[in-house]
Parts: structure tokens; sequence; C-alpha cells
């Protein structure tokens, strides 16, 4: 139960920080864009001749990349051109009719009534390549009775591919040498507007998200654009400013919105953790263990006979091969199975031969019933109903996976039933359990949205929610005070067993404190091989060699590739489990001309 608790909360606190801090462009996608650098020239005909360098940094094989322009509110697309920027040249590209998968220093024109493609032939792995694409948007720019205005979408919400740096620099017909010009821009509210020269304005905005647009709005004097054929007849200084001041309207107001959102999460924040905490501790206080530190035990011995898989299951012991092997060898001693070699001779390989397992007395009510279950799956499921043999074992394992799943799991089931009816678990707490498990989530919404909204007491909330959460998770499978004092007995013992004098001779067998100590040691992972062991029938005539659990025990782990454990491990070795510039971006817009986005192939 620790080791699945532990893993649930790195679970939940991983999937938290992933919610509230994501990451817009992460270093390990397949395509990003670091820099794209626009360079804008406003004609006298109200053209927009533009120059692009666009770097891409590749991080997966790709035969190209691509570049996309809506044609939107423009009459088209002419001169465009490909180049390759090197650090000290350019590689000009050629523009072909066709081209396929591995052509290099080529690039495609498609167009249609909504757009122009223009696909750029180049194979690249685990680089950065920068391309120059140059073109003229034809009488893009408005000529108004009062005014002129360029209105154009540099980068459309189509766009797929991060961007780590977008920069425009636009350049005017004429210097401005009134003061009038007026430059807006929408899009992402970290962007930046800037006066560069008398004739030159920016726009730049770092960290694109895929589907965002970035789009530039200049108001001028009309006369820059004598050579217009796009003329309004109207005058539209006023609107536009009065558009323009609505975006701004809205952010403010937005911003007034996000902020009373946020004041009133982070009280609630506050004043929930606050009773989180007190429930908390109350119920702490209330469901605290009540054990008698007065009482000793003996750890040198097995605090109870409860069976090798309950044992595992209450110190969160993985239930394994192991826990098979220690549940068969409880039942020999227990007179319920025999375990035998096929072959009849003084000295067993261990390796190679065969074992057969028989049940030697009928079931009766001296068993539990994961005890009653694990004889019925060994010898009636796999076996004849009277004996199993280790290659039936192994056999049934691979011809009949589903069904060997299912009894395992069953077993597993009955494990834990058993546990619960002999008093070990304290069912009472279910109902506490789901009361704090439901909690987490509108704890874990309300510590997500007050971070969102700008203050951290949100952290508070969040550690609360992750807290009772796995408090609630503990509740499900609490132990009464009795089965925790059980817990900590088989805990000290089995740390006893695990430091405790190894076996060095066949005289150490008898100073165990016998017969089930190591049974159970074995189920809880603590093995007590002896190297070199060897046994026959001369050697201890006290001992039985096809009935005594013992020989059994010191045969088969003082050798892992045993024929009998290889036949577990082979059969169930995939089910073991545990238990256990002047101004900024604004909000709204995207009414400019063009658009579009870039991205590989």
């Amino acid at each position: 139960m620790k080791k699945i608790l532990s893993t649930i909360s790195i679970f939940l606190i991983t999937i938290t920080i992933i919610l509230c801090f994501p990451i817009s462009a992460k270093a390990d996608d397949d395509l990003i864009i670091p820099d794209w650098i626009v360079d804008a020239k406003l004609m006298e005909t109200g053209d927009l001749k533009i120059v692009e360098d666009l770097s891409f940094e590749f991080n997966d094989d790709f035969n190209g990349v691509f570049r996309e322009i809506l044609l939107a509110k423009t009459s088209g697309v002419s001169d465009i051109q490909v180049e390759e920027v090197l650090e000290n040249s350019t590689i000009k590209y050629t523009q072909v009719e066709d081209a396929h998968k591995g052509n290099s220093e080529v690039f495609l024109i498609h167009e249609d009534d909504a757009k122009i493609n223009i696909q750029i032939f180049s194979p690249s792995e685990d680089q950065i390549r920068t391309y120059r694409i140059s073109y003229t948007i034809n009488n893009v720019a408005i000529k108004y009775n009062d005014i002129g205005e360029l209105y154009y979408k540099f980068l459309g919400d189509e766009n797929e591919t991060p961007i780590k740096n977008f920069l425009v620099n636009i350049h005017l017909p004429q210097a401005d040498t009134e003061n009038v010009v007026e430059v807006f821009a929408h899009g992402p509210l970290n962007g930046e507007i800037g006066k560069s020269s008398d004739t030159s304005y920016f726009l730049q905005v770092s960290n694109v998200p895929s589907n965002t647009f970035v789009e530039g709005r200049v108001l001028f004097p009309r006369e820059f654009i004598p050579l217009s054929n796009r003329v309004e007849n109207k005058d539209n200084y006023e609107n536009i400013i009065e558009e323009e001041a609505s975006y701004q309207q809205k952010i403010i107001e937005d911003r007034k919105r996000r902020e009373a959102i946020g004041n009133t999460l982070e009280q609630i924040s506050i004043i929930t953790s606050i009773l989180g905490i007190m429930l908390f501790i109350i119920f702490l206080i209330l469901f605290r263990r009540q054990i008698d530190h007065r009482q000793t035990g003996d750890y040198t011995k097995v605090p109870e006979e409860c069976t090798p898989a309950i044992a595992s299951l209450l110190t969160s012991t993985l239930i394994q091969t192991n826990t098979i092997f220690a549940t068969m060898l409880d039942l020999c001693r227990k007179g319920y199975l025999v375990l035998k070699a096929d072959k009849e001779e003084q000295n067993i390989d261990i390796n190679d031969d065969k074992f057969t397992i028989t049940q030697s007395k009928p079931l009766d009510n001296g068993l539990l019933n994961h005890e009653r279950h694990f004889i019925h799956w060994f010898i009636n499921e796999i076996g004849n109903g009277i004996s199993v043999s280790t290659n039936e074992i192994e056999s049934y394992g691979k011809e009949n996976s589903t069904k060997s799943l299912t009894l395992y799991t069953e077993w597993k089931k009955k494990i834990k039933q058993d546990a619960v009816n002999m008093g070990y678990y304290d069912k009472s707490k279910t109902k506490f359990a789901i009361f704090f498990v439901l909690l987490f989530l509108p704890l874990l919404a309300l510590g997500i949205f007050t971070i969102v909204y700008g203050s951290l007491f949100g952290i508070g909330s969040l550690v609360l929610s992750l807290i009772l959460f796995i408090y609630g998770l503990t509740l499900f499978d609490r132990l009464s005070d009795y089965g925790y004092q059980q817990y900590t007995k088989w805990r000290d013992f089995k740390k006893y067993m695990k430091y405790s004098k190894e076996i060095s001779s066949i005289r150490d067998i008898s100073k165990y404190p016998l017969d089930i100590s190591l049974i159970y040691s074995l189920s809880l992972g603590v093995q007590k091989p002896m190297e070199g062991l060897k046994i026959d029938k001369s050697n201890n005539q006290s001992l039985q060699y096809n009935n005594s659990w013992m020989i059994w025990y010191f045969l088969f782990l003082n050798n892992k590739n045993n024929t009998f454990q290889k036949s577990i491990d082979n059969s169930f070795g995939g089910s073991s489990s545990s238990y256990s510039g002047g101004g900024g971006f604004s909000a709204g817009g995207g009414g400019g001309a063009g658009g579009g986005g870039a991205g590989g192939f």
C-alpha cells in the first residue's frame, strides 16, 4: 500500500505541475521556429513588399518546410523568391513544376482562391536552417478620404508551429514629420510595439504558441500611398480609433474582472486551506492509534500463524514467486500437500528433475479461504484433481494465460478478504475515505484557478488537496489497531530475519525458531539459503526426504535455476503485483488582410 500511495502521489503532483505551469513550446517538439523575422516595406502603390527570414529547428527527419500565405482582402501575391541563408552567403532556390521527396534547393507554389502554399524542398534532420522568402502582397493598403491604413495579419491563427521570437519591421514610404502615424497590434498580450526610425516601426512577440495570430494596423497620412488603387470614398479615422479604443477598453475590463475573480478565489483558498487543515488535524486526533506501548513482543519468532500470504499483505511485500512457494511449503507443513521428486534417488538434481505436488488430505475448516483456493487452483484447475507436476504448472500458464491470471487475481482477493475477516483492517473508516477523496477534485480545481488568476495562495489548496486525497486512500485500507500491532511485529520479525545469522552448516537449521520462521520470512522476501548444502537420506534419518518441507526449502533456495521455481516464474512471473513603444498588443482584432503560417513536411 505504501508503494501504491507513493506512486499515486508522484503522479498527482506531476499532473498538477503540468496543469498549473503549461509549457508553450517544448524543447523536444519535432519542429520549432526559433526566429521569424519579417521585413515589410509599404510601397506608394499600396503594395507590401515582404522579406521573411524563418529559422527552423529540426528535431526529427523532415523533407522540407512550407509557408502558407492567405489572400484575404488582398489582390494576390507576386514575385515569390526563396533562398537559404548561410553564415556568409545565400543559396538561391529554383521554382519547379514538380518535386519529390529527397529533392533539394527547389520549391513549389500551390495556389487557389484563398491562399498560396510555398513548399520548400530541403531534407533536414537535427539541425537549424534559415530560409529567406521574398514576395509582394498586392494592393493591401487602403486610402480613405481622411487617412491611409495598412491592416495586415503577418501571422495567421492557422499556424501550428511554435515560435520563440516573432519580429515584424514595418517601413513606411515617407518619414512621419508631423508625428501623426499611429500603430496598433493585435495578438498575444505580451507583444510590444516600438519605433525604430522616422519611417520604421516594429512589432515583437516572444513565445508565440500555435494557432495564434499576430497582426499590425498602421494609420498614416493618405499622401503616403498616392498611387494606391484601393480607394474607399469615406472618412474612417474616427471609426478605426473607436474600434481600437474598444479593444483597449476590453483589456481594461478583462483585467479588472480577472483581478476581482482572483481576489475572490484567493480569499476562498485561504479560508478553505485553514478549514481543511483544521479538519485534517481533527481527524488525525479522532483516528489516532490506540496502542499499548508497554506491550512487548519476541521479534525473533513468528508473531502468529496467519499464513505467509497474509503476512506478505500486512507488510506490503510484493506478492510473487516467493509467496507462492512459501504458501506451498506451509501447506506441506500442515499436511495438506506433499512435494515429491519424480526420481527415487539418494541425491536429487534440483536443476533438471521434475517434481509433483500431491494433495495428501481433504480440505477442512483448518484452512482459510485463500488456502482452499490455492489448493483448488493447483490440484484441480492445473492438475488432475489429485496431483500436479511442475511441467503441468508451466504449460498451464502458457496455454491458459487468461484463466491463470484470473485464478491468480482471485487468490489475491481472497487473501485480502481473509485478512479483513480476521480483523486486521478497519472498514468503519470507508465512508470518511470517500469523503476525503471526493474533496480532492474541488480543492484541486480551486488551487489551479487561484494560481491561474495570479495568486500563489492557490498552492495551499493544491497541497491540501493532495494531502487529503492521500489520507483518504489510506483510510480505504486502514489497518485496525490490532492489525497495526501485528504489522509492527511482522516488521520487526522481518528485520530480525534479514540480519540474523546465515546458515552455514546442517546443524544451524535446528538453531532457527523452527519450523515456520523460514517459511514466513521467505514470504516476506527474506531468504536463508545455505551454499553447498547437500542432503540425502543418509544425512539425517529424522528428516523424511520427500515429506520434510525444510529439506525442500534449502534445496530450492540454494539454486535459483531449479525446475520448480522456473515453472512458477514462467507461469506467473508476469502476474506479480503488490497490494499495496510606445505600447503593447491588444486582444480582439483579427480583421486584417492576409494570414497563414509555416511548418514542415
